[in-house]
């Protein structure tokens, strides 16, 4: 229910430009929705049941600020389950008015303006208003407050303080009220410490790069992403100045070079002099705005004096200024400005090209690797470096933001570079997203089970928060996601190629939708050709297997009915049953009767056969083609079998088809059946197989072309 937007006569100052809204049963993945180029900057739980949002798009800024507070806990006591909406969601003028009335007491803003606004909407009904009013601020002080709101006028000063007391009395006038908002404060506040809304920006770079001039446009650019701010230059400055602590007049700042180094033991002591200030300084001076929803802009920072020490007057070891650096807060990023030496000395003549272009490799060189860190074009015009810059901060807040949503995402295995994104709560849905992965070999499975049981005990809300889902998986499935629900996301090994795997979850937990999103062109021309092949070629497949149902098939997404399926301890044993469909299939579909081309798969593999509850789903069907030789199929599921899982073994294999022995030589019996084929082609087939499987084979990534030799060994068991 909108509450209030933002006025049309902005000019006369009446509000600012966020739209205050009650929500009933706030969903904190919401974000998750957002399309048409919306991205999330900012998320901050500013009340105990308030949350400001800051969304940007092309520039265009808008700011949500909601509350969902049936008991009227938060700071204008608003309870938003006292009241409906009306037309379009807008709360009724009456409701409005008491909203505005109890916030603008609340802050104390008695401008005539802001009362003739509220007499306007209040006017329309006074006496629903009153009760409205009630329901906000109580009847004793809603007595006190109608009369001039309804007149369009400010109250007294004096009822306006009296006002703002009454207000904090009535938010917690019983034990119960008073032990939950002191609870909720208390967690929100550690939130604030623990996850700081704000960032620290340093912007680096060599002389004559234009730090100044950027650290003094960014903050302007960022307005709206950030209550507050901070300007540093170079170093926090809770310590003062050496030199001022022996009366010693401060240098030129205009020459800070022409100046002779100190000896090596008075640098060791400025050194752990400005280490301790940095120290002490992120502490006690910056962390304390970023957690206040700050940005704090620092120019050089610590590491400029590993890259210029000869600015400071300090002869020390880069090695020990890495050491010492290590041990101090992060920046959130940092943006070191490059360009060539030449255009570098046309801005900064005092040095000459050569150390320009030193301290320009060193920039590259001296951070971290676990730095957050950007480079940027210092040669082009200075609005363009600008918007880069702009740019870089709000993809930071954004990847922030969207890690935060809800319980947030855990990384595995490790939150470096992840392979899964799954919710780390609540426990039934962190339970249903490791269905994201599929276990093939029994040790995998024991630490598949393991996971289940951890996260059914609410185990995964102990790993550290990893990155959120990638924003082409975001923008593919914002249309398709029901409220309340989240995602856990795979990402696909396709070398040059961006593609993910996604399970769509709803507030229970239950898996709704299997997702295939491909951010290139290459990927979504393959997500088409699957859909076409689920289309045309999934309705040949006989009981008991079947191919998934498609809900939407979108440039770059394929979107498919998700599969209950179990996990399997021989995945790789292929049961006669699925063995005769798919011949079967091959059937169905051929030319003419005999060995002529029909259907295939095309990547018929243990680990694209689910079983469910009453059959079985083949999945990936990106290379089915209805042009294949028979006994495609089952030589790839065994073959891949054999080389990816090291099951069933080459003896295994080989005398299956040779001979029709063992389980193997069941399959292809039954293969052979289901395909009105004699199984005595089938080692033929086996051999051309082996002759092409290289070719045909994509790359994709790490062990698939490793596992080579053992199909070149299998061809040379059948060649003997």
């Amino acid at each position: 229910m909108i509450l209030h937007t933002p006025p049309a006569e902005l000019d006369a100052g009446l509000s600012g430009l966020d739209v205050d809204c009650a929500v009933d049963g706030l969903d904190r993945r919401w974000p998750l929705r957002l399309a048409d180029g919306w991205r999330l900057c900012q998320s901050l739980h500013y009340d105990l049941k308030g949350w400001y949002w800051v969304l940007e798009r092309d520039g265009q800024v808008v700011c949500l600020d909601t509350i969902d507070d049936p008991r009227g806990l938060g700071r204008d006591g608003f309870p938003t389950a006292r009241f409906g909406p009306g037309e379009d969601l807008t709360a009724p003028e009456v409701v409005q008015a008491a909203y505005l009335t109890a916030k603008r007491v609340r802050k104390g803003d008695l401008r005539d303006a802001e009362w003739r606004r509220i007499g306007r909407l209040a006017g329309g009904d006074p006496e629903r208003y009153r009760l409205a009013l009630a329901a906000v601020v109580g009847r004793r002080l809603a007595g006190l407050l109608a009369g001039p709101a309804l007149a369009g006028r400010p109250p007294d000063p004096a009822v306006a303080r009296l006002a703002r007391r009454r207000q904090l009395l009535r938010r917690y006038r019983t034990p119960t009220r008073a032990a939950t908002g002191l609870a909720v404060g208390l967690r929100r506040q550690l939130e604030r410490v623990r996850r700081p809304t704000g960032l620290l920006v340093v912007v680096a770079g060599p002389d004559g790069s234009g730090k100044s001039s950027l650290a003094d446009a960014l903050p302007e650019r960022c307005t709206a992403m950030f209550r507050r701010g901070a300007r540093i230059h170079w170093r926090p400055g809770l310590l003062p100045r050496p030199g001022a602590l022996v009366g010693r007049e401060p240098g030129d700042p205009a020459t800070p070079h022409a100046r002779p180094p100190y000896g090596r033991a008075v640098s060791a002591a400025l050194l752990g002099y400005y280490w301790l200030d940095f120290l002490a300084g992120g502490w006690l001076k910056v962390k304390p705005v970023r957690a206040r929803s700050g940005l704090v802009m620092m120019e050089r920072g610590w590491w400029d004096l590993a890259v210029d020490p000869r600015r400071y007057r300090l002869q020390v070891p880069p090695g020990l200024v890495r050491r010492l650096g290590a041990l101090l807060p992060r920046p959130d990023l940092t943006l070191v400005l490059e360009s060539s030496p030449g255009r570098l000395r046309q801005r900064k003549a005092e040095l000459p090209e050569a150390e320009l272009a030193r301290q320009s490799a060193a920039w590259r060189e001296v951070l971290p690797a676990a730095a957050c860190r950007r480079r940027l074009d210092a040669s082009l015009p200075f609005e363009r470096v600008l918007e880069e810059a702009t740019e870089e901060v709000m993809e930071l807040l954004e990847a922030r933001s969207m890690a935060r949503l809800g319980a947030g995402w855990a990384g595995l295995p490790g939150r470096r570079s992840p392979r899964w994104l799954v919710p780390r709560g609540p426990r039934r849905t962190a339970g249903s997203s490791l269905a994201i992965y599929q276990p093939m070999k029994p040790q995998s499975r024991v630490g598949w089970e393991a996971a289940r049981l951890l996260a059914a005990a609410g185990g995964l809300r102990l790993l550290p928060r990893g990155a959120g889902p990638p924003r082409p998986v975001r923008a593919a499935l914002a249309p398709h996601l029901p409220p309340g629900a989240t995602l856990a996301v795979a990402r696909v090994i396709h070398p040059g190629r961006q593609r993910w795997v996604a399970l769509v979850l709803d507030r229970d937990g239950t898996c709704l939708a299997l997702a295939k999103v491909g951010a290139d062109q290459t990927a979504a021309e393959e997500l088409r050709r699957e859909a076409a092949a689920i289309e045309t070629l999934g309705p040949l497949l006989p009981a008991p297997l079947s191919a998934p149902k498609v809900l939407a098939s979108e440039p770059g997404l394929l979107l498919l009915e998700a599969a209950s399926w179990r996990a399997r301890w021989s995945p790789w044993r292929l049961e006669p049953a699925v063995a005769h469909a798919m011949g079967w299939f091959y059937r169905a579909g051929a030319r003419s009767p005999g060995p002529a081309p029909g259907p295939a798969h095309g990547d018929f593999a243990p680990w694209n056969l689910l079983r469910t509850a009453d059959g079985w789903v083949l999945i990936d069907w990106e290379d089915a083609s209805a042009e294949e030789t028979p006994f495609l199929d089952l030589c790839h599921y065994l073959v891949q079998g054999h080389a990816m899982l090291g099951r069933p073994s080459r003896q295994a294999v080989v005398r299956g088809f040779r001979s029709g022995a063992g389980w193997v030589g069941r399959a292809v019996a039954a293969y052979a059946e289901g395909a009105a084929l004699p199984a005595a082609g089938a080692e033929a087939a086996l051999r051309r197989y082996l002759g092409t499987v290289e070719d045909r084979l994509r790359p994709m990534g790490v062990g698939e072309r490793d596992r080579e030799p053992r199909r070149r060994r299998l061809l040379d068991e059948l060649e003997r």
